[in-house]
């Protein structure tokens, strides 16, 4: 999907397709929560929603080493993997190592990504390991291009000064400081939605040339 760049943030947002605004919600919940901003939504082949999730890894209830947005929907998984070849992943971003092995065990069809995670580049190398990873491997397509695909990649980095941004920084360090830039801005005004977020930093997210 291309954005103009004079597209306003509502239009952008209503342009989205639905599990790609639900994801983003999921995204920011967690984000407000005081988490990683990554959300998830699991579909049959048909669009019916299957699972919402959310990363909870730094929730203020229940922290959870392992609680990926994606995992959280993998649980909602049925037994039966040829049923499983028919589910759609939409993830804000590019499933880790642990999600990506839990999607080709799990034989999931299709991986649609909203921005691509630095820590873990060069990832989608996996297939060239054997013959069985490859026959498993999903069909992957993403990021979300123009500025709703830039606060994919950004929200994620906005509640941490850990890995993710730490390689935001070596490999797209202009990304990085929009990032530091979007954090300070949303630091007095968090608004329960995220197309009202995305109405106060949207000058931010479409001077992006280049993240790099």
């Amino acid at each position: 999907m291309t954005l103009r760049r004079w597209e306003k943030a509502d239009e952008a947002w209503i342009s989205l397709e639905e599990p790609w605004r639900e994801a983003l919600e999921l995204a920011w919940e967690s984000y407000r929560g005081g988490g990683v901003g990554v959300g998830a939504i699991l579909t049959d082949s048909a669009g019916r929603v299957l699972a919402h999730g959310r990363n909870r890894r730094f929730s203020a209830t229940s922290p959870r080493l392992l609680a990926h947005a994606e995992m959280e929907v993998l649980a909602a998984l049925p037994p039966d993997k040829e049923r499983a070849r028919d589910a759609v992943l939409h993830t804000t971003l590019h499933p880790c190592p642990m999600c990506l092995g839990a999607v080709v065990v799990a034989r999931v069809g299709q991986v649609h990504f909203g921005a691509f995670d630095p820590t873990w580049l060069g990832i989608e190398r996996l297939p060239d390991l054997n013959d069985e990873v490859r026959l498993r491997w999903p069909r992957i397509s993403g990021p979300l291009a123009g500025p709703l695909g830039e606060w994919a990649a950004v929200l994620p980095a906005l509640n941490t000064r850990g890995s993710l941004l730490r390689a935001m920084e070596k490999v797209a360090p202009k990304r990085a400081h929009r990032a530091r830039l979007i954090a300070h801005r949303l630091e007095s005004d968090q608004p329960d939605s995220t197309s009202q977020a995305l109405e106060l930093v949207w000058d931010l997210l479409t001077d992006h040339d280049d993240p790099s």
